[in-house]
């Protein structure tokens, strides 16, 4: 029998799979051979589908000429957002074509500072913090003796305030992100996700990780991070709700 999906796995297929790099795409502007570098100076662009003695043919800033459109030019309509975002990475940018095969759209480094992809980020962070926040309830019973008076009050408080607004909530649901952290520090739990970390590598990368959803929260028009920066925390977040549940101690 087929497993059920539970409201994780179904955030995670929305964020991971159904949202594809079209809405970060611009729609393509094919040039001619008689102008296309006027044309290209003009608009800003720094690169292009040229028609040249009519086949079409790439040409990127710097470039002598035009040249053959190679496969790894190309990239799929309905690659996920997140993939997309790793692939553009590597490359600069790539070509996009249409249900009928012709190049359409065009999806550049740059256009991974658009909406969409933020949210998709915000997105994966918000499930990694689920994520923990269900690893404590099934397994840390005494998670409460990791953090501080202080941080515990925050929670509590926080938590007297929706409960007497009439929200089915739990106290672990009230924890901040950095308090999760210090949760999964204490003991160096952290361990059972990463087992070559030192306690200052997982405080570092969760300081990273939660600065991030802060400036995503806040629109922020600089994130604060290289496009490089902000990958490696996308594959520490997948690594972590990727393991088989880790048993922690007490």
């Amino acid at each position: 029998m087929k497993a059920r999906m539970n409201s994780m796995d179904r955030l995670r297929l929305l964020f991971e799979e159904q949202i594809n790099v079209m809405p970060i795409a611009e729609n393509l502007l094919l040039l001619d051979q008689s102008n296309f570098r006027e044309e290209m100076k003009k608009r800003n662009f720094h690169s292009a589908i040229v028609k040249v003695d009519g086949t079409w043919m790439k040409f990127d800033e710097g470039d002598e000429a035009p040249s053959p459109l190679q496969e790894e030019d190309w990239m799929e309509a309905d690659t996920p957002l997140l993939i997309a975002f790793r692939m553009l990475i590597q490359k600069r940018r790539y070509f996009i074509k249409d249900e009928e095969g012709n190049p359409a759209y065009i999806v550049t480094r740059t256009d991974l500072d658009k909406i969409p992809l933020r949210i998709g980020f915000f997105g994966l962070i918000s499930l990694f913090e689920t994520h923990l926040k269900d690893l404590i309830r099934k397994q840390l019973p005494h998670w409460e003796e990791s953090i501080t008076e202080n941080r515990l009050g925050q929670a509590r408080n926080l938590y007297e305030w929706k409960k007497a607004r009439g929200e089915e909530i739990d106290l672990v649901q009230c924890l901040q992100f950095g308090d999760l952290g210090s949760v999964f520090s204490k003991k160096q739990r952290f361990r059972k996700f990463e087992p070559d970390f030192s306690r200052d590598n997982w405080v570092d990368m969760m300081n990273k990780i939660g600065r991030l959803r802060d400036e995503l929260a806040h629109s922020q028009s600089h994130l604060g991070f290289t496009w490089e920066e902000i990958d490696r925390m996308i594959i520490f977040i997948r690594g972590v709700i990727d393991r088989e549940d880790p048993v922690f101690e007490g």
